[in-house]
């Protein structure tokens, strides 16, 4: 009897390595199960949408589509020479006079500079500025001509004339005096 390539497939203490008594095409057929398995499972979702459109569509309820909305357009605003002649007043103004975001605004809507309220916004938004040091620098100045007390300074930074923002101010009294005692003025302030 010929020697069969099969005849050695299910002796146990074999020395032979398990994959060699399976044939190749049993690897392949598991393998293909397994993608198969995996590729049903990554479109789980999509199939139950499409099983809930289809029986909604049988009993006469027609899935109601949403129509993308659109966002208003907002025209855009052409920049002209003067929006540029503002942004670079603007530096200046910032750089030399260590103003807020609304003084700078109020300065250049005034009658000196006569800016549009749109030109006016442009040049604050092209501004480098750091308005907590500004109030920094401003509060330095007014110790210097003797305004003293935190509280004071509080309320000139915070006034009518620098309108900085409270925030600003805090920073500026944080770094001219102890926390505790910028603590009592915010918590007086409130």
């Amino acid at each position: 009897m010929p020697d069969s390539p099969f005849r050695h497939a299910h002796v146990v203490g074999s020395t032979r390595p398990w994959y060699k008594y399976v044939k190749p095409w049993k690897f392949i057929l598991i393998f293909a199960a397994i993608a198969c398995f995996l590729v049903a499972q990554s479109h789980i979702v999509d199939v139950q949408h499409a099983v809930v459109e289809t029986y909604e569509t049988m009993r006469g309820n027609r899935p109601v589509k949403k129509k993308p909305t659109k966002k208003p357009t907002v025209r855009p605003t052409p920049i002209t020479p003067e929006y540029n002649e503002a942004a670079t007043k603007a530096q200046t103004y910032v750089d030399t006079l260590h103003l807020s975001e609304e003084g700078l605004r109020d300065r250049l809507t005034s009658k000196t500079d006569d800016y549009t309220p749109d030109m006016a916004q442009y040049a604050i938004e092209k501004v480098h500025a750091d308005y907590p040091n500004n109030a920094l620098i401003t509060a330095k100045e007014l110790e210097q001509e003797g305004v003293t007390r935190p509280e004071d300074l509080m309320k000139k930074l915070t006034s009518a004339k620098y309108k900085f923002t409270p925030a600003d101010a805090e920073f500026a009294l944080r770094h001219l005096f102890p926390d505790q005692i910028v603590n009592s003025v915010l918590n007086r302030e409130q």
